[in-house]
Formats: C-alpha cells, structure tokens, sequence
C-alpha cells in the first residue's frame, strides 16, 4: 500500500516521528563534531548540511517518494513569481536581521563569524548550497508531500507547526534566546509559508530550495558585514 493512502492521523504521526528521528540523527552528527578536538568550523557546517541531505533523501527512497518531479524546474511562469517573492522577502530578512544584530540580538551566531576565511568560505557555501536541500527535502518533499493528498491545504498548516516546532531547537541549543526566537517568528513564518506554497502550487521543491538558500545566505553575508563593522568600531582610537 502507497503511505499516502494510509489514514491522516497514522501520516501525521508517521511524520512527526520521521522528525524526531531527524532531530536525534542531527544531534547525534553534533555529538560527533564535538567529540573531534577542533571548534564549530565551516567544515563541520558543510558536512553536516551533506548528511542531513543524505538522511533526507534516505527518507524519501525509503517510501518510494524519490520522484524526478521533487527537483525539476515545473511550472516555469508560477516559479518566476515565487523567485520574485523570495528575492523581495531575502533582501526584508537581511535588513531586519541587520538592525537585530545592531540592537544586540543574535549573538549566538557570532561564532559563524568570527571563524578563519576558509571557513567563512564553506559555511557561505553551505547557505548558497545545502541551506534549502538539508531542510526542505524533509519537511516540504516529505511531511508536506505525503499529507497533501489527504489534507490539501492542511499539509501546509501541518508543516509550518512542524517547521517552527523544530527550528524552537535553536532555543533549547542555547544559539538563541527565547525573545529572539519569538521576535524572529513571523519572519520564519513569511518564509516557510512562501516555501511551503512554492511547493504547493509546483509540485518541485527547486524553487523553494533556491529561495531558502537565497534568504540564509543574504542573512549570512548581513551577520558578516555587522561583525565588520563592530570590529572596526572597538579597534578604531
């Protein structure tokens, strides 16, 4: 029997479960790279990204869901129009995440910052690559995809929970305080509601996955420039 034929509840509980195994899965690789006697590097971000991608399509082989159709660029016109969107919000995240991080919010994603230039390097490359694929793989072309036949527009609603649930990870990680997970929330809901959609009205995550990297990396590059600028700020006389 096909998974999306089983019952709503049984999926939503499928779902919920593949997360949390997900979870532990990350935090297991985390676990490891402490172990290894070097800090939190660009290496370790890449990497980690290139294991949650393969967890991810793990899933999606596993239920027979690993479909060309996930990662071809359909439906050109309406794709255009999410690019736009995301180009549009990407560029309103970066702003407002700039004035938080001059307001003193987000501290906890200084390390990513203050790393070598190699390093820099790679965890730049990892927003421009992996950042959309190690997250939407799972939570759009696998919790959304399957309950989309049985919920329709619930899927979304069911993803976006599931989503925020799991970014609240941040908090519990100590990268961040509960005020700024709070205070980024409607922000993180723009956002994977515009992913969400993208996928909804497709039927490929390639447009969502392009916006997702699109608004990290100008998120990522803004953090930089701040840290720039504060370090130039305390060594000037």
């Amino acid at each position: 029997m096909e998974i999306t034929r089983l019952h709503p509840i049984l999926l939503i509980i499928l779902v919920i479960l593949l997360a949390l195994i997900r979870y532990g899965f990350e935090k297991m690789v985390s676990r490891i790279f402490k172990s290894i006697p070097i800090e939190r590097t660009g290496v370790q971000l890449f990497t980690r990204g290139l294991l949650l991608i393969f967890f991810n399509m793990s899933v999606l082989a596993l239920f027979s869901l690993l479909q060309g159709r996930l990662f071809a660029f359909a439906k050109p016109r309406t794709g255009m129009i999410i690019l736009a969107v995301g180009l549009g919000l990407g560029i309103i995240v970066a702003l407002l995440s700039l004035l938080a991080i001059k307001a003193g919010f987000g501290g906890g994603y200084n390390s990513l910052a203050s790393i070598s230039s190699l390093d820099k390097s790679l965890t730049l490359a990892t927003f421009i690559l992996l950042a959309g694929p190690s997250e939407d793989i799972f939570f759009i072309g696998f919790a959304q995809n399957v309950l989309t036949p049985s919920l329709g527009w619930g899927a979304i609603m069911v993803y976006l929970v599931l989503f925020v649930a799991y970014h609240y990870a941040n908090v519990i990680s100590g990268v961040e305080k509960k005020q700024e997970f709070f205070g980024m929330l409607p922000v993180r809901l723009m956002v994977s509601l515009l992913l969400s959609l993208s996928f909804y009205l497709t039927g490929t995550l390639m447009y969502g996955a392009i916006v997702h990297n699109l608004i990290d990396t100008l998120s990522y590059v803004v953090l930089l420039y701040a840290v720039r600028q504060k370090q130039a700020q305390i060594s000037s006389p």
